[in-house]
């Protein structure tokens, strides 16, 4: 069996963003039901960047697709989810799934 590559760097990255995205929501849970709409967005985008994270690291070999979806979510996170997450979230994301396409999955041996 071959070791697989994985794209460690972008793991971090997208794990950061979908932190960071969530943590402006659940930071005081008392004030959960005035966000309304921005935080349950705001949540989804995070929890939907977390999946990513998880399926990059657990299938290195789909990191193109993972990677133009977290880039994709990235790129909502800004009207969705408080900017961005004060933009540093968007930022993690956007270079999180850069780096995530622009890995090459493993190669396959011939026979």
């Amino acid at each position: 069996m071959t070791p697989v590559s994985r794209p460690v760097t972008a793991c971090l990255l997208v794990t950061a963003a979908g932190v960071e995205l969530g943590a402006f929501p659940l930071g005081r849970p008392s004030l959960l039901s005035l966000q309304a709409a921005n935080a349950g967005s705001a949540l989804f985008v995070a929890s939907a960047l977390l999946g990513c994270a998880v399926r990059l690291w657990t299938r290195p070999a789909t990191s193109r697709s993972s990677g133009a979806a977290v880039r994709l979510l990235g790129l909502l996170s800004y009207p969705l989810a408080n900017l961005g997450g004060s933009l540093l979230g968007m930022l993690f994301a956007l270079l999180g799934g850069s780096f995530a396409c622009a890995g090459r999955p493993p190669r396959k041996r011939p026979r």
